[in-house]
């Protein structure tokens, strides 16, 4: 069975999907399917017995939805849902588990996305697995109830525990889960993140509150050193949305010097941003590695930011050589936009602490 999931934005990426898809194999059908753009995408961990549901687990994500959820960024407890959303989460996995009967642990991965009739967010659920995901150990410890426990209890049929609703306890600390990419180990490979899973690990930290457990967690798995003021940043990817504008917004009063490999997104970031910045082009030398490392030295960049809206179709391509070599060269690489907006507000609160 071959699965290659990739998102279609346009009628060109869906001729060259169908056209791959069938010279694999022409006799199995591609499956499509809606894809909701901008959509918030949250995690519910469950224990049922006979369809009654034990307990649960709502975890968001940071990235957007699109990326798969072993390669988000899990928030637990969630600090941008609501009570009503957070209500209504429960509801769905007591109608999951009773509509299947089920008896032992499961996932969802739901998305919230924007009504276009106005009113409360949809709530769709996209996936549900009858198993223990990745996840259950991450939300046991932040919860403190071993969710293996209860789900061994519940299939074995012996000491079931009453229902309890470990989300409504208040808490004063909360948890965030990072992934872990080896993408050095993988020479050549395009640092890209899509609806195929490629991290190969992942991270946990506790703090009183988001910004320590998420700093924390992004510290413990990539272990960057914070660009300081005189350095360079080097900006790359989609142009079509506002994405890089924030970052550079964000990063602007911060002394840093900003770069890009391509003209379209020099003129981008200086007419879009409030405070006008200046971005100077360096060429990239694609296909000499040690030259590219000089330019990577002679502009001191120390950051990189490429929000593309694809994956690279060649290796000469300057957003794939922009990532691939600030792996490489050790060089801290953002390339989702919540996790690159995210990161850039600890950096601002970093540089005025």
């Amino acid at each position: 069975m071959l699965a290659a999931m990739t998102v279609i934005r346009s009628q060109e990426d869906l001729k060259d999907k169908l056209e791959a898809a069938s010279s694999v194999s022409p006799d199995h059908p591609v499956v499509i399917t809606k894809f909701i753009e901008g959509a918030q995408e949250i995690d519910v961990d469950g224990v049922a017995s006979k369809g009654n549901l034990l307990v649960h687990a709502i975890s968001e994500h940071v990235e957007h939805a699109g990326v798969h959820s072993g390669d988000a960024t899990l928030v637990l407890p969630p600090v941008n849902l609501d009570d009503n959303t957070m209500k209504r989460l429960k509801e769905i996995a007591q109608k999951v588990a009773k509509a299947w009967s089920i008896t032992g642990p499961f996932n969802m991965q739901i998305i919230k996305a924007d009504n276009p009739e106005g009113g409360e967010p949809a709530l769709k659920v996209i996936e549900c697995n009858l198993r223990a995901s990745r996840s259950f150990p991450f939300v046991s410890k932040v919860l403190g109830t071993n969710f293996i426990d209860v789900a061994t209890k519940a299939l074995v049929g012996q000491s079931v525990p009453e229902p309890k609703d470990l989300m409504a306890v208040k808490r004063d600390y909360l948890a965030t889960k990072v992934p872990q990419f080896s993408w050095t180990r993988l020479a050549g490979a395009d640092p890209f993140l899509g609806v195929e899973m490629s991290s190969t690990g992942e991270m946990a930290c506790f703090g009183k509150d988001l910004v320590e457990a998420y700093w924390t967690s992004m510290q413990s798995a990539m272990n960057f050193r914070m660009p300081e003021p005189g350095e360079g940043i080097l900006f790359g990817g989609d142009v079509s949305k506002s994405w890089l504008t924030t970052i550079a917004d964000y990063l602007s009063p911060l002394g840093y010097k900003f770069y890009a490999a391509d003209k379209h997104v020099k003129e981008f970031l200086e007419s879009s941003t409030k405070e006008k910045v200046n971005v100077e082009v360096i060429e990239f030398p694609k296909e000499d590695k040690r030259a590219l490392r000089e330019v990577f030295e002679k502009y001191d960049i120390r950051g990189v930011f490429n929000l593309a809206m694809a994956r690279a179709k060649t290796t000469l391509d300057v957003d794939y050589v922009m990532r691939r070599n600030a792996v490489d060269f050790g060089v801290p690489l953002f390339m989702e936009p919540q996790v690159s907006k995210s990161d850039t507000m600890e950096t601002i609160r970093c540089d005025m602490c």
